[in-house]
């Protein structure tokens, strides 16, 4: 038989032990076989357990590798990892340390001994087989959240059986049901084992996500430690305001560790508005903007206020943290009034996936933001304003902004590379304002 080069996904799934460390051991032990070459890791995830469930949570996670092993040589190595890793035998879908399994195999080669060829993509031709061992592709793969999410992330244009890209199953909000993101990507990387990706922490309820936070980060926490809870009693807005806080919200909180000056701090707000808006439209296909230069608006009412606080010692940064607060499904009759005139929810209270629709806006704001933040770090600010202004909306109107002394009233007709809001008032003057209460039109008019 021709040797056979292939793309192969792989589901991993931990519930005894570390769960974390088993995968990352597992998939190491792969990669150090010299047959399998990890390309992809995908974020990692917190599961029900499925048949059997009287067990403990899962940490679920899908890999897209490379290896010139057949199916079930590749199967055989798998079992083999498992056994090492600790693996016992238990009952059917019962609690386990390590199990891995091969979801779909794409060879490049055209040998058909292989066994029966499906259709050919961007990965190859997709192997189908049904032996006594091994059935592929997995027969359950479409039935479950914690394997088609992953699978998503991994490669969101994969085409399903029905000819549909995998990236519109994840956008039905009851597959994220009984699924909680753990660990957002890249938390795993051979020469690196130990790295941590975004980390999430939960909590009922606490006074605010940006104060744990900030303790957490006062102990040594790592940059991408993330504060999530249920609700605040004491949620901080912008000049020392109440943000109100109800169930039904995303309350999240995101620890930095930046090599940057104080000035840069409102770059990081407009960032966070941007991943904001991005996961907002790509979860719930609602237009979703930025006000500069911390809120997120859809139709001019506000779901989401964004508040980064900093901590220096000396001249040197120590962190950063940015508190982001969504009205996701919340009753905005639990508001004050004055704020409940400006507000908005993306979907009602009663909605009967909102606890999925959260966790899949989690993942898609982590996600957005690490690349965003990523950007900046490496390439500097300027190589991501543009997309700034894209998701901008204040860009172009007629605003007023509030500051000590004077308003300044004109068009803001442009964001500059230090993040202010440029307004070129009626005398023809360019402002530059790096803060202030932004006010759509002007006091009076009309």
């Amino acid at each position: 038989m021709t040797r056979t080069h292939a793309h192969v996904y792989l589901a991993f799934g931990s519930n005894l032990g570390d769960r974390r460390e088993n995968i990352a051991e597992g998939l190491a032990m792969l990669h150090e076989s010299g047959q399998v070459k990890v390309t992809e890791v995908s974020s990692l995830y917190e599961t029900e357990p499925v048949g059997y469930t009287q067990q403990g949570l899962f940490l679920n996670a899908v890999a897209r590798v490379e290896t010139d092993l057949s199916p079930l040589d590749l199967l055989s190595l798998c079992k083999d990892v498992e056994v090492r890793v600790g693996r016992k035998p238990t009952v059917r879908w019962g609690p386990r340390i390590l199990d891995i399994d091969i979801l779909m195999y794409f060879a490049e080669s055209d040998d058909t001994l292989l066994s029966g060829l499906g259709n050919s993509g961007e990965d190859g031709t997709e192997v189908k087989m049904d032996t006594p061992t091994l059935t592929l592709p997995h027969p359950r793969i479409w039935e479950r959240g914690f394997v088609i999410i992953p699978l998503a992330e991994v490669n969101p244009d994969l085409v399903i059986p029905d000819g549909r890209r995998i990236k519109s199953l994840i956008q039905d909000l009851q597959v994220w049901t009984g699924l909680r993101l753990f660990e957002a990507a890249p938390w795993w990387h051979y020469a690196d084992q130990n790295r941590k990706g975004w980390q999430v922490t939960r909590f009922t309820e606490v006074e605010s996500t940006n104060t744990i936070a900030a303790n957490l980060a006062s102990v040594g926490a790592t940059e991408g430690t993330c504060v999530i809870a249920e609700t605040q009693s004491a949620g901080r807005g912008r000049r020392g305001r109440v943000w109100h806080s109800p169930p039904g919200g995303l309350w999240l909180s995101i620890l930095l560790r930046p090599t940057i000056q104080s000035q840069d701090v409102g770059r990081l707000s407009l960032i966070a508005g941007v991943a904001v808006s991005s996961a907002i439209r790509e979860t719930f296909q609602l237009p979703a903007v930025v006000k500069w230069p911390n809120d997120v608006l859809i139709s001019g009412k506000k779901v989401c206020g964004i508040l980064p606080e900093t901590r220096f010692l000396g001249d040197k940064m120590d962190f950063a943290i940015v508190g982001i607060g969504v009205n996701v499904a919340i009753d905005t009759d639990l508001l004050p009034l004055d704020v409940k005139e400006t507000s908005a929810t993306l979907l009602s209270p009663d909605y009967p996936y909102a606890s999925g629709a959260r966790e899949a806006l989690t993942a898609s704001i982590l996600n957005n933001f690490s690349r965003l933040y990523k950007q900046f770090l490496s390439e500097g600010f300027l190589e991501i304003l543009q997309e700034v202004r894209e998701y901008c909306d204040t860009l172009g109107r007629e605003v007023t902004v509030s500051r000590l002394g004077m308003p300044i009233q004109g068009i803001a007709v442009d964001i500059d590379s230090d993040a202010r809001l440029i307004i070129r008032t009626k005398s023809g003057e360019d402002v530059h304002v790096i803060s202030g209460e932004v006010s759509i039109g002007v006091p009076g008019a009309g």
